[in-house]
């Protein structure tokens, strides 16, 4: 038996985390963007037990995905593939897309809901508390409303913002989300802001107020790294607008991507839109 998926990336722009007693209280609050680049997964069964992943194309521990998949199939057996479109640990919430594509196979070949242990992992194994609320939301500027798990408490609406193409830009190695979050003065902190951008962008829902609070929150987070303070002024000066991918060593820009090779020789820059699609099971046999 198997089964392949597809899950869109995201990127959050504002964030403001929620810790609660339990994976259906916790989450956060935010804004971002639903990329047309993600994850693609296939699971296969295999005799015996275990359960092999490979990520992109290497053996992992895959500490978030193998949670999830215990929690849904715990007999094993079997074998797991998981591509990024994306590198990992730059905030294009490849730990949400990689996991859920991979649940969305396990339910279609064994059935179960995917949404709950997807996120449980993601909150108790250092991922994001957010990307799959607003992954599953299929808006393209989604805006997390209620902190939770999607269908199960967690809301999100539409910006209502039509963006153009990004460029996304890698500036420097990976930033583990889970290092950020387990801080609890980082925390208070990134919370106090998010509260305040929140209300900036709740005031001018356009391209303008999306980037402008998006820029406040990260500036006034202190989360901005000198490559990322640079990479911004930079594309400013340009006349385009960008933003710090949370949480990661990256930055998103209407930047043509000519434009941003020039400025940016020898880094990872790759091309993607914004995305209303669905995450979607591909391919069954």
């Amino acid at each position: 038996m198997r089964a392949e998926a597809f899950v869109p990336g995201h990127i959050s722009s504002i964030f403001r985390p929620y810790r609660g007693p339990d994976p259906g209280t916790t989450g956060s609050r935010g804004t971002g963007i639903r990329l047309n680049m993600g994850s693609k997964a296939s699971v296969e069964t295999v005799p015996g037990n275990e359960v092999s992943i490979r990520i992109d194309g290497k053996e992992s521990d895959a500490a978030v995905t193998r949670a999830a998949v215990e929690m849904m199939h715990p007999e094993g057996g079997l074998e797991i593939e998981i591509f990024h479109d994306l590198p990992m640990e730059q905030g294009f919430g490849t730990s949400a897309s990689g996991t859920f594509a991979v649940c969305l196979c396990l339910s279609e070949m064994f059935g179960g809901d995917p949404v709950m242990p997807t996120h449980t992992a993601e909150c108790g194994y250092g991922g994001g508390l957010g990307d799959l609320l607003a992954i599953d939301s299929g808006y393209a500027v989604p805006v997390r409303t209620v902190p939770g798990p999607p269908r199960f408490g967690g809301v999100t609406e539409d910006a209502g913002i039509s963006m153009p193409c990004l460029s996304l830009i890698v500036l420097g190695g990976p930033l583990v989300t889970g290092s950020v979050l387990s801080d609890p003065s980082a925390v208070e902190r990134i919370s106090a802001s998010a509260d305040e951008c929140l209300e900036m962008f709740a005031a001018d829902r356009t391209i303008e107020g999306f980037y402008r609070s998006a820029n406040r929150f990260s500036a006034s987070t202190g989360l901005e790294s000198d490559a990322i303070m640079d990479a911004l002024e930079t594309i400013h000066e340009e006349g385009y607008h960008a933003g710090m991918c949370m949480l990661g060593n990256s930055v998103y820009s209407d930047i043509p991507f000519e434009e941003a090779e020039r400025l940016f020789p020898g880094r990872r820059i790759f091309q993607s839109a914004p995305y209303s699609g669905p995450a979607t099971v591909t391919r069954t046999g």
